[in-house]
């Protein structure tokens, strides 16, 4: 090349060096481009924009705390140069200091507020943060310096995807592929956001377009492996593509992948499975391998849970580990048990994520010994966990975010556990016990869960009363009609199993005065619509009996509940949080209880209060209950005086 010719005649000439250094960069020769730009310091050590370079060159190639160390130089020697900064925060945002890499990447903006790369970025590490609105802001002023910026409109469909604005974020996504037709990332992200609408097919048909663009992503592969509808059509529908779903595991099991960050790369659970009414035991346990094979850190030990290493001590520790620690199903479930947990035998320690401060989150933390934050990044988490030498990590949920799920493969104490804020055993090898409930387990139990079963006496909760339910409501309050009897099912639409279609269909055309209630998702609407299309062919006669109502603050659940003539319970799902806020007011709810744990929850209740009037053996008890409870006054009288 010319700059080779240049060198050969003048072997000393810093510039020729450090431009044959972009070149090979071009070339992706990313080492013969470092060795380029070192010997351009070397004859001239205050080269800043060679040091930029040798900064960008050793990012690429992982070596984050040598390039942080050059592009500090090169600011050194030149504190305007604007695109020092922006690499910088590159640099930073993937070593996890997501707050310095915000301070680099604004200070790049004031030297240079045109800088369109910036403020993309900028938002990108905003939103990781948790800083939703002006992460918006910054990729807007990304787009009206440089309109045609695909990444940008991509990444902000990733933020309107996470504010569930689906629709909008699947039309950013289309800009990107408009402009950069060949845009993997955007074509996943579309994958994604379908998916989770609730469009598994559409999610699978966009993702294996990105995988034709980057074959070699495995994250993704095993991530559209995991591809499921949220609203399935049918009980075939469900073992098909579980069925799928077995052999695509084994299959990628067999090959020897590598991904570096699942929680990161993948960030995908196994939630919906729990909802399919089958023991997912080897299912999981297969998943969790797949993970472990193509991450081997993922299975980190602390050092103090080694056997040799293990203290006697008097006062245990216990770390209680969540991101849902706030007004959620888990925290409600949890607070208590945190805040009466015996002090004389144990110390408490929390660890909870940023953000997502609320009453319940505060009571929370003013229940423990300790609270810590974590990073949301494995290798920092794992090594904050490791300092405090827990000998007992306690995990209320598994299963319900991506990343905790993730967290729970290493070791992190010598006696690691999980309950039942996701009824479901985690799969997860580390995991040693399941605490559960005599009142809810079946006999078979222990086959349901790759832990240690341990069934408690009574229910594994310490729940508070409701407060809120002396407020009135009225039924123009939701949209409701008078004169008609409300049957309401007050989960999430997710819950609804196909074979409970019929039961419901059944109970309409018993009374014909009856309305099933059902509270809309926060989707906009997609799982509503899936629902409705999949009643309208089991129960086409009485679909028009069904009305679906807005979500509503907690208070006016808690009304909805009282204006109930009955509450719907089911077999395949039963409402654990629902279903206690509904009898910590009083309010009857038909129980059915079905195969599994996660379908007994209201029944379990029922035996612990020594109550079985509302409990059903099969289809037909469970109607007539339903139908006594809307029609008979006396009855549901009755019962709500046994209740409270």
């Amino acid at each position: 090349t010319r700059f080779e010719k240049a060198l050969s005649l003048k072997p000393d000439f810093a510039d020729a060096h450090n431009n044959l250094g972009l070149a090979l960069m071009e070339q992706g020769k990313v080492e013969q481009a470092i060795d380029c730009y070192q010997r351009a310091i070397s004859i001239q050590p205050d080269y800043a924009e060679a040091l930029n370079n040798l900064g960008i060159a050793l990012l690429n190639l992982g070596y984050l705390e040598d390039s942080v160390i050059n592009l500090q130089k090169a600011i050194a020697i030149k504190p305007e140069f604007d695109e020092v900064y922006f690499n910088l925060g590159n640099t930073l945002k993937k070593q996890g200091s997501i707050e310095e890499a915000v301070r680099n990447y604004r200070r790049a903006i004031d030297i240079n507020p045109n800088l369109s790369n910036a403020h993309n970025n900028l938002g990108t590490a905003l939103k990781e943060l948790g800083f939703f609105d002006e992460a918006e802001t910054s990729y807007s002023k990304a787009l009206a310096i440089q309109p045609e910026l695909a990444e940008a409109h991509n990444n902000f469909g990733i933020l309107l995807k996470e504010k569930g604005q689906y629709d909008d974020a699947k039309e950013r996504y289309l800009k990107a592929l408009s402009i950069k037709p060949d845009y993997a990332e955007a074509y996943f992200n579309l994958g994604t956001t379908n998916n989770d609408q609730g469009y598994a097919d559409e999610g699978i048909k966009h993702a294996e377009i990105a995988l034709s663009y980057k074959p070699e992503k495995v994250s993704w592969r095993i991530k559209k492996a995991l591809f499921f509808p949220v609203i399935p059509q049918s009980e075939e529908d469900i073992q098909t593509r579980r069925d799928t779903l077995t052999q695509n595991i084994a299959a990628l099991t067999n090959e020897n992948l590598s991904v570096s960050d699942p929680a990161l790369d993948i960030g995908i659970t196994n939630f919906y499975l729990a909802y399919h009414n089958y023991n997912d035991r080897s299912l999981l346990q297969d998943i969790a391998q797949l993970h472990i094979k193509s991450c081997p850190e993922l299975a980190y030990e602390a050092q103090h849970c080694q056997p040799e290493r293990r203290e006697k001590k008097d006062i245990l520790r216990i770390g209680f580990l969540s991101f849902l620690f706030r007004e959620h199903t888990v925290g409600k479930l949890m607070r208590g048990i945190i805040e009466h947990f015996s002090r004389d035998l144990f110390e408490v320690i929390i660890f909870r994520f940023g953000g997502n401060k609320d009453p319940m989150s505060e009571a929370i933390d003013q229940a423990a010994d300790k609270v810590i934050t974590l990073n949301e990044n494995l290798e920092k988490d794992r090594q904050v966990i490791e300092g405090e030498a827990l000998d007992i990590l306690f995990y209320p949920d598994i299963g319900m975010d991506p990343y905790t799920y993730f967290l729970s493969f290493a070791r992190l104490a010598p006696v690691q556990a999980v309950t039942i804020g996701h009824a479901e055993t985690s799969g997860v090898p580390s995991i040693d016990y399941f605490l559960s409930s005599e009142m809810t387990e079946p006999m078979d139990a222990s086959d349901h869960y790759s832990e240690n079963l341990i069934k408690l006496r009574y229910m594994p909760t310490y729940y508070f009363k409701p407060e809120g339910a002396e407020e009135p409501f009225i039924r123009s309050d939701y949209g409701l009609p008078e004169g008609v009897r409300l049957y309401v099912y007050p989960q999430s639409l997710f819950k609804v199993h196909p074979n409970f279609d019929p039961v419901l269909g059944e109970l309409l055309r018993r009374d014909p005065d009856g309305r099933l209630i059902l509270i809309d998702d926060h989707e906009d609407g997609y799982w509503k619509r899936l629902l409705y299309e999949r009643f309208k062919g089991v129960f086409p006669d009485v679909i028009d009996n069904v009305i679906f109502i807005s979500r509503m603050s907690y208070t006016k659940f808690l009304g909805l509940l009282n204006l109930a003539d009955a509450i719907l319970d089911n077999p395949y799902l039963s409402g654990m949080n629902s279903g206690l806020e509904a009898l910590g007011i009083g309010a009857p709810i038909v129980a059915w209880p079905g195969k599994y744990c996660r379908g007994r929850w209201v029944a379990a209740c029922y035996k612990q209060m020594g109550l079985s009037d509302l409990v059903a053996t099969d289809e037909d008890s469970y109607l007539t209950l339903a139908l006594r409870l809307a029609q008979d006054i006396d009855f549901k009288r009755q019962m709500q005086t046994d209740i409270n």
